[in-house]
Protein backbone atom coordinates (compact mmCIF):
# COMPACT_ATOMS: atom_id res chain seq x y z
CA UNK A 1 0.00 0.00 0.00
CA UNK A 2 1.13 3.85 -0.67
CA UNK A 3 0.88 6.86 1.25
CA UNK A 4 0.49 9.66 -0.64
CA UNK A 5 0.52 12.80 0.99
CA UNK A 6 0.06 16.58 -0.24
CA UNK A 7 -1.41 20.28 0.86
CA UNK A 8 -3.68 22.16 -1.88
CA UNK A 9 -3.12 24.02 -4.88
CA UNK A 10 -0.18 22.80 -7.34
CA UNK A 11 0.88 20.20 -4.99
CA UNK A 12 -1.97 18.03 -4.93
CA UNK A 13 -2.34 18.39 -8.48
CA UNK A 14 1.04 16.80 -9.10
CA UNK A 15 -0.26 13.52 -6.97
CA UNK A 16 -4.02 13.83 -8.28
CA UNK A 17 -2.49 11.64 -11.98
CA UNK A 18 -0.42 9.10 -9.63
CA UNK A 19 -3.48 8.18 -8.00
CA UNK A 20 -5.85 8.04 -11.02
CA UNK A 21 -3.50 5.60 -12.17
CA UNK A 22 -3.31 3.56 -8.83
CA UNK A 23 -6.72 3.72 -9.02
CA UNK A 24 -7.24 2.66 -12.20
CA UNK A 25 -4.69 -0.18 -11.50
CA UNK A 26 -6.82 -1.62 -8.64
CA UNK A 27 -3.39 -0.63 -6.65
CA UNK A 28 -4.28 0.14 -2.98
CA UNK A 29 -3.50 3.61 -1.68
CA UNK A 30 -4.35 5.94 1.59
CA UNK A 31 -4.12 10.02 0.19
CA UNK A 32 -3.85 11.87 3.54
CA UNK A 33 -5.12 15.54 1.81
CA UNK A 34 -3.92 18.51 3.32
CA UNK A 35 -5.82 21.95 3.91
CA UNK A 36 -7.44 23.07 0.54
CA UNK A 37 -6.47 19.19 -1.15
CA UNK A 38 -9.60 17.47 0.17
CA UNK A 39 -11.81 19.60 -1.82
CA UNK A 40 -9.68 19.02 -5.02
CA UNK A 41 -10.06 15.13 -4.73
CA UNK A 42 -13.76 15.54 -3.51
CA UNK A 43 -14.65 16.92 -6.70
CA UNK A 44 -12.46 14.51 -8.40
CA UNK A 45 -13.96 11.31 -7.12
CA UNK A 46 -10.16 10.47 -5.38
CA UNK A 47 -11.23 9.19 -1.71
CA UNK A 48 -9.06 10.71 0.75
CA UNK A 49 -8.37 11.16 4.31
CA UNK A 50 -7.81 14.21 6.37
CA UNK A 51 -6.22 14.92 9.84
CA UNK A 52 -9.63 15.55 11.51
CA UNK A 53 -9.80 11.40 10.44
CA UNK A 54 -6.60 10.34 12.33
CA UNK A 55 -7.03 9.09 15.70
CA UNK A 56 -3.64 10.50 16.42
CA UNK A 57 -4.35 14.00 15.36
CA UNK A 58 -8.30 14.08 17.39
CA UNK A 59 -6.79 13.35 20.93
CA UNK A 60 -7.92 15.16 23.69
CA UNK A 61 -4.69 17.43 23.81
CA UNK A 62 -4.81 18.05 20.15
CA UNK A 63 -8.45 19.63 20.08
CA UNK A 64 -7.92 21.23 23.24
CA UNK A 65 -4.78 23.52 20.91
CA UNK A 66 -6.81 23.63 17.95
CA UNK A 67 -9.82 24.88 19.64
CA UNK A 68 -7.51 27.69 20.98
CA UNK A 69 -5.13 28.22 17.70
CA UNK A 70 -8.57 27.85 15.43
CA UNK A 71 -10.21 30.60 16.91
CA UNK A 72 -7.92 33.10 16.14
CA UNK A 73 -8.87 32.64 12.48
CA UNK A 74 -11.07 34.16 10.40
CA UNK A 75 -14.77 32.37 9.90
CA UNK A 76 -15.25 30.47 6.55
CA UNK A 77 -12.61 29.48 4.07
CA UNK A 78 -12.18 25.95 2.08
CA UNK A 79 -11.04 24.10 4.78
CA UNK A 80 -13.64 22.56 7.31
CA UNK A 81 -13.45 23.38 10.81
CA UNK A 82 -12.94 20.19 12.12
CA UNK A 83 -9.67 19.64 9.70
CA UNK A 84 -8.21 23.17 10.95
CA UNK A 85 -8.85 22.00 14.64
CA UNK A 86 -7.05 18.15 13.98
CA UNK A 87 -4.27 19.98 12.00
CA UNK A 88 -3.58 23.13 13.93
CA UNK A 89 -4.19 20.62 17.41
CA UNK A 90 -1.91 18.35 16.31
CA UNK A 91 0.74 20.17 14.82
CA UNK A 92 1.10 21.90 17.79
CA UNK A 93 1.19 19.54 20.20
CA UNK A 94 4.19 18.55 18.61
CA UNK A 95 5.72 21.47 18.99
CA UNK A 96 4.81 21.41 22.90
CA UNK A 97 6.14 18.15 23.30
CA UNK A 98 9.62 18.96 21.40
CA UNK A 99 9.75 22.79 22.87
CA UNK A 100 7.84 23.21 25.62
CA UNK A 101 4.59 25.23 25.83
CA UNK A 102 6.12 28.64 26.66
CA UNK A 103 9.03 28.33 23.73
CA UNK A 104 6.40 27.11 21.30
CA UNK A 105 3.60 29.69 21.86
CA UNK A 106 6.74 31.64 21.41
CA UNK A 107 7.14 30.35 17.48
CA UNK A 108 3.99 30.12 16.62
CA UNK A 109 3.73 33.67 17.50
CA UNK A 110 6.98 34.52 15.49
CA UNK A 111 5.83 32.26 12.31
CA UNK A 112 2.33 30.65 12.38
CA UNK A 113 2.23 27.46 10.52
CA UNK A 114 5.36 27.94 9.55
CA UNK A 115 6.75 26.80 13.25
CA UNK A 116 4.93 23.39 12.44
CA UNK A 117 6.66 20.13 11.68
CA UNK A 118 4.72 17.32 12.93
CA UNK A 119 6.89 14.66 12.84
CA UNK A 120 5.68 12.57 15.83
CA UNK A 121 2.25 12.71 14.65
CA UNK A 122 2.75 11.41 11.15
CA UNK A 123 5.39 8.60 12.40
CA UNK A 124 2.28 7.39 14.49
CA UNK A 125 0.17 7.82 12.11
CA UNK A 126 2.72 5.77 9.46
CA UNK A 127 3.41 3.28 11.95
CA UNK A 128 0.16 2.76 12.34
CA UNK A 129 -0.93 2.05 8.56
CA UNK A 130 2.36 0.65 7.34
CA UNK A 131 2.74 1.86 4.11
CA UNK A 132 5.31 0.03 1.58
CA UNK A 133 6.29 3.75 0.10
CA UNK A 134 5.56 7.37 0.98
CA UNK A 135 4.99 9.33 -1.77
CA UNK A 136 4.81 13.62 -1.14
CA UNK A 137 5.40 16.66 -2.63
CA UNK A 138 8.44 19.12 -1.85
CA UNK A 139 5.70 21.10 0.71
CA UNK A 140 7.27 22.03 4.27
CA UNK A 141 5.16 21.00 7.48
CA UNK A 142 3.24 17.74 7.17
CA UNK A 143 4.86 16.71 4.05
CA UNK A 144 8.17 17.28 5.05
CA UNK A 145 7.18 15.53 7.99
CA UNK A 146 5.79 12.33 6.65
CA UNK A 147 8.99 11.75 4.33
CA UNK A 148 11.36 12.64 7.92
CA UNK A 149 8.90 10.20 9.72
CA UNK A 150 9.54 7.24 6.69
CA UNK A 151 12.81 7.42 7.63
CA UNK A 152 12.91 7.31 11.07
CA UNK A 153 10.21 3.98 10.31
CA UNK A 154 12.68 2.46 7.48
CA UNK A 155 9.96 3.09 4.79
CA UNK A 156 11.45 4.06 1.47
CA UNK A 157 10.19 7.60 0.04
CA UNK A 158 9.96 9.84 -2.92
CA UNK A 159 9.40 13.61 -3.18
CA UNK A 160 8.19 14.79 -5.95
CA UNK A 161 9.43 18.62 -6.80
CA UNK A 162 7.03 21.14 -8.34
CA UNK A 163 9.42 23.46 -9.34
CA UNK A 164 12.85 25.09 -8.93
CA UNK A 165 13.62 24.11 -5.06
CA UNK A 166 15.45 27.17 -4.48
CA UNK A 167 14.02 27.53 -0.94
CA UNK A 168 13.16 23.71 -0.58
CA UNK A 169 16.96 22.73 -1.08
CA UNK A 170 17.72 23.86 2.61
CA UNK A 171 16.22 20.41 3.35
CA UNK A 172 15.46 18.30 -0.30
CA UNK A 173 19.37 18.78 -0.72
CA UNK A 174 20.03 17.01 3.09
CA UNK A 175 21.74 13.38 2.02
CA UNK A 176 19.08 11.20 3.19
CA UNK A 177 15.73 13.16 3.03
CA UNK A 178 13.85 10.67 0.75
CA UNK A 179 14.93 7.96 -0.60
CA UNK A 180 14.32 9.13 -4.20
CA UNK A 181 13.75 12.96 -5.36
CA UNK A 182 11.72 13.49 -8.71
CA UNK A 183 12.30 16.80 -10.32
CA UNK A 184 11.29 19.42 -13.19
CA UNK A 185 14.51 19.40 -15.13
CA UNK A 186 18.59 19.21 -15.35
CA UNK A 187 18.87 22.38 -13.81
CA UNK A 188 16.90 21.31 -10.80
CA UNK A 189 18.95 18.24 -10.39
CA UNK A 190 22.62 20.27 -10.74
CA UNK A 191 21.18 22.32 -7.88
CA UNK A 192 20.40 19.22 -5.44
CA UNK A 193 23.95 17.88 -6.63
CA UNK A 194 25.54 20.93 -5.93
CA UNK A 195 23.82 20.37 -2.14
CA UNK A 196 25.34 17.04 -1.63
CA UNK A 197 22.57 14.89 -2.90
CA UNK A 198 24.15 11.35 -4.94
CA UNK A 199 22.84 11.28 -8.35
CA UNK A 200 21.75 7.85 -8.18
CA UNK A 201 18.69 9.62 -5.93
CA UNK A 202 17.55 12.01 -8.26
CA UNK A 203 15.29 11.47 -11.00
CA UNK A 204 14.28 13.87 -13.95
CA UNK A 205 10.54 12.95 -14.07
CA UNK A 206 8.76 16.41 -15.12
CA UNK A 207 5.80 17.65 -13.14
CA UNK A 208 3.01 15.36 -13.26
CA UNK A 209 0.57 18.33 -12.78
CA UNK A 210 1.71 19.71 -16.16
CA UNK A 211 1.08 16.58 -18.35
CA UNK A 212 -2.14 18.00 -19.89
CA UNK A 213 -1.43 21.37 -20.61
CA UNK A 214 -0.86 20.90 -24.93
CA UNK A 215 -3.18 18.03 -24.71
CA UNK A 216 -5.40 18.66 -27.85
CA UNK A 217 -8.64 17.75 -25.58
CA UNK A 218 -7.65 20.87 -23.15
CA UNK A 219 -6.95 22.66 -26.28
CA UNK A 220 -10.36 22.24 -27.82
CA UNK A 221 -11.97 22.29 -24.55
CA UNK A 222 -10.56 26.09 -23.70
CA UNK A 223 -11.93 27.34 -27.30
CA UNK A 224 -15.64 25.96 -26.00
CA UNK A 225 -14.95 27.86 -22.68
CA UNK A 226 -14.29 30.92 -24.63
CA UNK A 227 -17.44 30.52 -26.62
CA UNK A 228 -19.78 29.44 -23.75
CA UNK A 229 -18.46 32.64 -21.29
CA UNK A 230 -18.85 34.79 -24.25
CA UNK A 231 -14.99 35.54 -24.54
CA UNK A 232 -15.26 34.97 -28.46
CA UNK A 233 -16.44 38.71 -28.99
CA UNK A 234 -12.99 39.82 -30.37
CA UNK A 235 -11.73 41.56 -26.94
CA UNK A 236 -8.50 40.28 -26.05
CA UNK A 237 -8.86 38.40 -22.60
CA UNK A 238 -6.15 38.91 -19.46
CA UNK A 239 -6.61 36.42 -16.99
CA UNK A 240 -5.24 37.37 -13.51
CA UNK A 241 -4.04 34.51 -11.62
CA UNK A 242 -3.59 35.38 -7.52
CA UNK A 243 -1.93 34.20 -4.95
CA UNK A 244 -1.35 35.05 -1.04
CA UNK A 245 0.81 37.05 -0.12
CA UNK A 246 2.28 36.80 3.24
CA UNK A 247 3.72 39.13 5.61
CA UNK A 248 6.81 37.79 6.13
CA UNK A 249 8.66 34.96 3.66
CA UNK A 250 8.40 31.16 5.43
CA UNK A 251 12.42 30.60 5.26
CA UNK A 252 14.13 33.70 4.51
CA UNK A 253 14.63 37.27 6.10
CA UNK A 254 12.40 38.97 3.10
CA UNK A 255 9.18 40.99 4.20
CA UNK A 256 5.96 40.87 1.95
CA UNK A 257 2.85 42.63 1.23
CA UNK A 258 -0.15 41.47 1.78
CA UNK A 259 -2.41 44.00 0.15
CA UNK A 260 0.09 43.38 -3.56
CA UNK A 261 -2.54 41.08 -4.90
CA UNK A 262 -5.29 43.34 -4.01
CA UNK A 263 -3.25 45.94 -5.79
CA UNK A 264 -2.44 43.96 -8.98
CA UNK A 265 -6.40 43.50 -9.48
CA UNK A 266 -7.03 46.85 -9.28
CA UNK A 267 -4.93 47.86 -11.62
CA UNK A 268 -5.60 45.21 -14.08
CA UNK A 269 -9.49 46.18 -13.40
CA UNK A 270 -8.78 50.14 -14.30
CA UNK A 271 -6.38 48.93 -17.35
CA UNK A 272 -9.28 47.30 -18.78
CA UNK A 273 -11.68 49.78 -17.50
CA UNK A 274 -9.93 52.27 -19.76
CA UNK A 275 -9.63 49.89 -23.17
CA UNK A 276 -12.60 48.51 -24.01
CA UNK A 277 -10.81 45.64 -26.36
CA UNK A 278 -9.81 43.97 -23.00
CA UNK A 279 -11.67 41.59 -20.41
CA UNK A 280 -10.28 40.27 -17.73
CA UNK A 281 -10.53 37.40 -15.65
CA UNK A 282 -9.77 36.67 -11.71
CA UNK A 283 -8.69 33.65 -10.73
CA UNK A 284 -8.02 33.34 -6.89
CA UNK A 285 -5.79 30.93 -5.16
CA UNK A 286 -8.00 27.99 -3.65
CA UNK A 287 -5.97 29.57 0.23
CA UNK A 288 -7.64 33.11 -0.70
CA UNK A 289 -10.94 34.34 0.93
CA UNK A 290 -11.25 36.90 -1.55
CA UNK A 291 -15.11 38.06 -1.73
CA UNK A 292 -15.28 38.90 -6.13
CA UNK A 293 -16.88 41.93 -7.08
CA UNK A 294 -18.24 41.53 -10.43
CA UNK A 295 -17.84 44.44 -13.12
CA UNK A 296 -18.83 45.29 -16.73
CA UNK A 297 -15.37 43.09 -18.87
CA UNK A 298 -14.31 41.86 -15.46
CA UNK A 299 -15.30 37.92 -15.20
CA UNK A 300 -14.62 35.42 -12.27
CA UNK A 301 -13.26 32.13 -12.77
CA UNK A 302 -14.57 28.95 -10.06
CA UNK A 303 -11.90 26.75 -8.71
CA UNK A 304 -14.15 24.02 -10.67
CA UNK A 305 -13.05 25.38 -14.12
CA UNK A 306 -9.66 23.11 -14.51
CA UNK A 307 -6.72 25.23 -15.19
CA UNK A 308 -5.72 23.62 -18.07
CA UNK A 309 -8.92 24.23 -19.83
CA UNK A 310 -8.98 27.93 -18.50
CA UNK A 311 -5.30 28.64 -20.12
CA UNK A 312 -6.31 27.68 -23.39
CA UNK A 313 -9.49 29.99 -23.52
CA UNK A 314 -7.08 34.06 -22.39
CA UNK A 315 -4.90 35.26 -24.44
CA UNK A 316 -2.10 36.71 -21.90
CA UNK A 317 -1.48 35.71 -17.97
CA UNK A 318 -0.57 38.02 -15.28
CA UNK A 319 0.57 36.21 -11.94
CA UNK A 320 3.14 37.34 -9.26
CA UNK A 321 4.82 34.43 -8.54
CA UNK A 322 2.32 31.42 -9.00
CA UNK A 323 2.73 28.30 -10.58
CA UNK A 324 0.19 28.94 -13.09
CA UNK A 325 2.83 31.37 -14.27
CA UNK A 326 4.72 27.99 -15.62
CA UNK A 327 1.63 26.72 -16.86
CA UNK A 328 0.92 29.33 -19.05
CA UNK A 329 4.28 29.05 -20.40
CA UNK A 330 4.42 25.80 -20.91
CA UNK A 331 0.45 26.31 -22.76
CA UNK A 332 1.58 28.65 -25.13
CA UNK A 333 0.70 31.80 -23.46
CA UNK A 334 2.35 35.00 -23.03
CA UNK A 335 3.24 35.67 -19.36
CA UNK A 336 3.71 38.71 -17.42
CA UNK A 337 5.38 38.15 -13.92
CA UNK A 338 4.86 41.41 -10.87
CA UNK A 339 8.35 40.58 -9.39
CA UNK A 340 7.41 42.62 -6.27
CA UNK A 341 6.33 39.58 -4.71
CA UNK A 342 8.64 38.13 -1.50
CA UNK A 343 8.64 34.59 -3.45
CA UNK A 344 9.90 36.25 -6.60
CA UNK A 345 13.31 35.26 -6.02
CA UNK A 346 11.97 31.71 -5.67
CA UNK A 347 10.08 31.77 -8.92
CA UNK A 348 12.85 33.92 -11.35
CA UNK A 349 10.27 33.16 -14.38
CA UNK A 350 11.57 36.25 -16.23
CA UNK A 351 15.65 35.59 -15.76
CA UNK A 352 14.19 32.28 -17.16
CA UNK A 353 12.87 34.10 -19.65
CA UNK A 354 9.37 32.37 -18.84
CA UNK A 355 7.99 36.03 -18.42
CA UNK A 356 7.89 39.66 -19.17
CA UNK A 357 8.45 40.67 -15.62
CA UNK A 358 7.59 44.50 -14.51
CA UNK A 359 9.02 45.75 -10.94
CA UNK A 360 6.47 48.68 -10.96
CA UNK A 361 2.54 48.45 -11.38
CA UNK A 362 2.78 51.03 -13.82
CA UNK A 363 4.52 48.97 -16.48
CA UNK A 364 1.91 46.75 -16.36
CA UNK A 365 -0.28 48.33 -19.54
CA UNK A 366 3.11 48.66 -21.74
CA UNK A 367 3.72 45.24 -20.60
CA UNK A 368 0.17 43.95 -21.46
CA UNK A 369 -0.05 45.94 -25.03
CA UNK A 370 3.40 43.71 -25.92
CA UNK A 371 2.78 40.30 -24.48
CA UNK A 372 -1.03 40.69 -26.62
CA UNK A 373 1.58 42.26 -29.86
CA UNK A 374 3.85 38.88 -29.71
CA UNK A 375 3.79 35.19 -30.07
CA UNK A 376 4.41 33.17 -26.78
CA UNK A 377 5.27 30.49 -26.06
CA UNK A 378 8.12 29.55 -24.28
CA UNK A 379 8.99 26.43 -23.15
CA UNK A 380 10.92 24.64 -20.23
CA UNK A 381 14.58 23.01 -21.36
CA UNK A 382 15.92 20.06 -20.23
CA UNK A 383 12.22 18.76 -18.73
CA UNK A 384 11.56 14.90 -19.54
CA UNK A 385 9.72 14.96 -22.82
CA UNK A 386 7.43 11.36 -21.46
CA UNK A 387 4.74 11.44 -19.58
CA UNK A 388 5.57 12.94 -16.08
CA UNK A 389 3.35 10.91 -13.86
CA UNK A 390 4.80 7.78 -15.68
CA UNK A 391 7.91 8.46 -15.25
CA UNK A 392 7.32 9.54 -11.35
CA UNK A 393 5.44 5.90 -11.30
CA UNK A 394 8.42 4.33 -12.75
CA UNK A 395 10.18 5.35 -10.42
CA UNK A 396 7.69 4.72 -7.51
CA UNK A 397 8.02 1.31 -8.93
CA UNK A 398 11.58 0.56 -9.03
CA UNK A 399 11.37 1.05 -5.21
CA UNK A 400 8.64 -1.21 -4.61
CA UNK A 401 10.11 -3.69 -6.44
CA UNK A 402 13.75 -3.61 -4.26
Amino acid sequence: MILLVAYGGGHVAMLVPIAQTLTAEGRPFIFLALTTAKSVLDRLGIPSIGFCDLPEATDSDAQRWGIELAGDLPDGGPVSSEETVAYLGASFRDLVDEYGELDARRRYSETKRQAFLPVATMRRFIERISPDLVVATNSPRAERAAILAAGQLGIPSVCVVDLFAIQEVQWIGQPGYATRVCVLNNSVRDRLLAHGRDAHEIAVTGNPAFDQLRAPENIQAGAQLRRERGWDDGKKIILWASQIEPLKHPFVDLLGDPTLPCRVEQYLREIVTADENLRLVVRYHPSERNVFNPANRVDFSPLSEPIATLLHAVDVVVVTASTVGLEAALSGRPVISVDLSVFTPDTQYASMGISTGVTDLSELKMALNKSLASVAPVMMRGQSSNSSAKNVLQVINSLLIQ
